[in-house]
């Protein structure tokens, strides 16, 4: 006869050994959220006061950023015991960006929940760390469970009755605590590198203002030594021309790239070979237009191809240099938002979420150029800045891998 399965982790700390249980999340926990008839009108919402509103776009990696909390008069604080939050409230989003997950801990003020998010509370310390609760909460198991559990169609809500089953697996105390201080730790270290990674690019951001002159100037406000003249003002259509040079297939479907992201699609599917032969040609240093709209970008962009010849769809307009370019200066040039946005904002002609580039238009555009050997210096700090970015984004991405997999393997 066969011994019944154990139920216990891949990986854990040696000092404990006791089968772990499966409980209800309702079994552990209260959820509460604010209910229909106590919902806030936007006027209700306050610059300050003494009572914070936390709303799920107030998250930010599993805290809170009080700075951009509203505030609401002590009535509506009042209101409902059941949705203030004290240390320890766990935050669910159920509407909007559903599953996002954020833990209370040193509260600025009293504070109280917006619409469309759940309060989850521990109900007895003594059985369930909060902490493990909000790691666990935290992690892919929750959504992986809610879309499981889903009639049809998109989630368009975290219903309460679909949460209250969500089954959590629970271990002695001790062992749930060493969990939460390991993961949190790791959660901390992973946090320092995103502000690192954050940081290094506010810093790009700051350099390419001063490296890039500023709208109705000749002059940059950094250069390097050797360079006094002021930039030169030259259209587009004297630096680029429509490519327009269809794929013969040259190119097969694993030269097919990704405009928006840069890099060689893979696991493409194309219906035909006649079909393939509608994607243009796109080859290294040439650039296209992306028309996707959006804050960063509001009129589209323009994107440089840096990894290599290949084709694009054809709703891509690519253009070719007609001179010599470096490289890695019209790659961010090119996508220079203060620079670039009233360009395009004169050029292109805005369809739904997506802005139509006029060819004819663009070309007659002027932009500011330094010599080629200036474009060479300032591409070569640019390239420095982002193999730095490049680097830290490898150690973040690495760390939360390793979390990832500490999850899998340190859960039941």
């Amino acid at each position: 006869m066969s011994k019944e399965k154990r139920r216990v982790p891949k990986l854990r700390f040696p000092e404990f050994t006791e089968d772990w249980e499966q409980r209800k999340l309702s079994e552990l926990a209260t959820m509460n959220a604010r209910i229909g008839w106590q919902n806030l009108r936007t006027s209700e919402f306050l610059d300050s006061g003494d009572y914070l509103l936390i709303t799920g776009t107030d998250f930010d990696n599993g805290r809170i950023k009080y700075n951009t909390c509203h505030y609401v008069e002590k009535k509506r604080f009042d209101q409902d015991t059941k949705i203030q939050l004290s240390t320890g409230s766990i935050l669910i989003t159920k509407d909007g960006t559903l599953g996002k997950v954020a833990l209370v801990e040193e509260l600025p003020k009293p504070a109280t929940l917006n619409a469309g998010v759940f309060n989850v509370r521990v109900k007895d310390d003594a059985v369930l760390s909060y902490k493990y609760l909000y790691h666990y909460l935290k992690a892919p198991f929750l959504m992986k469970y809610v879309t499981a559990n889903a009639t049809g169609g998109t989630i368009k809500h975290l219903n309460q009755s679909i949460l209250v089953d969500f089954p959590i697996p629970i271990t002695e105390k001790q062992e749930q605590d060493r969990i939460a201080k390991l993961l949190d730790s790791l959660e901390s270290i992973i946090t320092l590198h995103q502000r690192k990674l954050d940081n290094l690019k506010l810093k790009k951001k700051a350099l390419l203002q001063k490296l890039f002159p500023k709208n109705g100037e000749r002059y940059p406000e950094l250069r390097f030594p050797g360079f006094t003249d002021a930039w030169e003002q030259r259209k587009f259509g004297e630096i680029y021309e429509r490519a327009g040079q269809k794929n013969d297939l040259t190119y097969g479907i694993d030269k097919i790239i990704s405009v928006a992201n840069m890099y060689f699609k893979k696991d493409v599917t194309v219906g035909s070979e006649e079909y393939l032969k509608t994607y243009n040609v796109f080859k290294l240093g040439d650039i296209a237009f992306e028309g996707h709209t959006n804050k960063e970008y509001r009129y589209g962009r323009f994107v440089e191809n840096t990894i290599g010849d290949g084709i694009v769809s054809h709703i891509f307009d690519v253009f070719t240099p007609k001179i010599n370019l470096d490289i890695n200066f019209w790659k961010d040039l090119i996508k220079y938002e203060p620079i670039m946005g009233p360009i395009l904002r004169r050029c292109t002609k805005a369809s739904r979420m997506m802005s139509n580039l006029t060819t004819k238009e663009f070309l007659k555009e002027q932009i500011l150029c330094p010599t080629l050997e200036e474009q060479k210096l300032i591409g070569e700090f640019i390239v420095s800045l982002d193999k730095n970015i490049t680097l830290h984004q490898r150690k973040l991405d690495h760390l939360q891998l390793q979390k990832k997999a500490l999850l899998q393997q340190m859960f039941v």
